[in-house]
């Protein structure tokens, strides 16, 4: 009972992330021994070598901040006008569908032909959280939508009958079923915000960013540079996905006080 306990748990569950960490770091010695060339693939020791050059950098850390600070800041920029486009959907079926076709054009438009064109109209340091708005709200919006529409309508119709406020139906019934869903998704949707930020920073070559000590490492072929920097952004958004993963227990908290509060 205890081994068959063992393997159902988390803990166990575990054991297979950390096999496929090792089976990514695995591939990457084949690759090194497989094509013998620095220029091409790095070896994990000058990989490693070069990534404790980085973290004593004070440039790299104020790069990492200011990469950080972009998009987080293009990420609430998407959710907040997500929450503000599905609040007037949800008013008004004909908002709803004026705010479709915008929303589709973002969906689909390529990142690097939107940096290009805002290259052309704004500074190298906006381009990031812009894009990365764009990018990003498309994603919040159908989350959000998704959400609203998980709502229980019985739910809903019961509050109508009981005549509770407006207030109380969005904060003790809309919000607590809602929250759970999108708090599940706040980490990975930082972490494709961080992604396309140093993106477009690249593209921009934005002075101060993550992005730029990419593409000054890949102008002077400094491969190992490059994957060091990159390790950095992939634990980042691994430890960020992982602390924003815990957001559901307050959900679930806040979700048990209503119902005491309710009985």
């Amino acid at each position: 009972m205890k081994m068959r306990a063992f393997f159902a748990s988390k803990q166990f569950n575990y054991i297979f992330s950390v096999l496929a960490i090792l089976a990514m770091w695995a591939v990457w010695l084949i690759a090194y021994a497989v094509v013998g060339n620095d220029y091409i693939v790095p070896s994990f020791a000058d990989t490693m070598r070069r990534l404790g050059e980085l973290l004593t950098e004070s440039f790299f850390w104020r790069s990492f901040g200011m990469t950080l600070a972009r998009a987080v800041e293009g990420w609430l920029l998407a959710f907040g006008c997500a929450v503000v486009g599905i609040a007037l959907g949800a008013l008004s079926e004909k908002f709803r569908f004026f705010l479709g076709p915008f929303v589709a054009v973002l969906r689909v438009i390529p990142t690097l032909a939107v940096t290009l064109m805002l290259l052309l109209w704004s500074s190298a340091n906006t381009v990031p959280v812009i894009v990365t708005f764009m990018m990003l709200f498309p994603v919040s919006y159908a989350q959000l939508g998704a959400a609203y529409r998980a709502v229980d309508v019985q739910l809903l119709e019961m509050a109508d009958v009981y005549g509770l406020s407006r207030t109380d139906r969005i904060f003790r019934i809309a919000v607590p079923q809602m929250l759970p869903a999108l708090f599940s998704q706040a980490g990975p949707n930082l972490s494709l915000a961080i992604k396309v930020a140093v993106s477009a920073e690249v593209l921009a070559r934005t002075y101060i960013s993550m992005g730029g000590i990419l593409a000054d490492a890949n102008g002077t072929l400094e491969i190992a540079r490059m994957f060091a920097v990159t390790l950095v952004l992939l634990i980042s958004g691994g430890l960020i996905e992982f602390a924003l993963g815990h957001l559901t227990r307050i959900t679930d908290r806040w979700t048990h006080a209503r119902g005491k509060e309710g009985v």
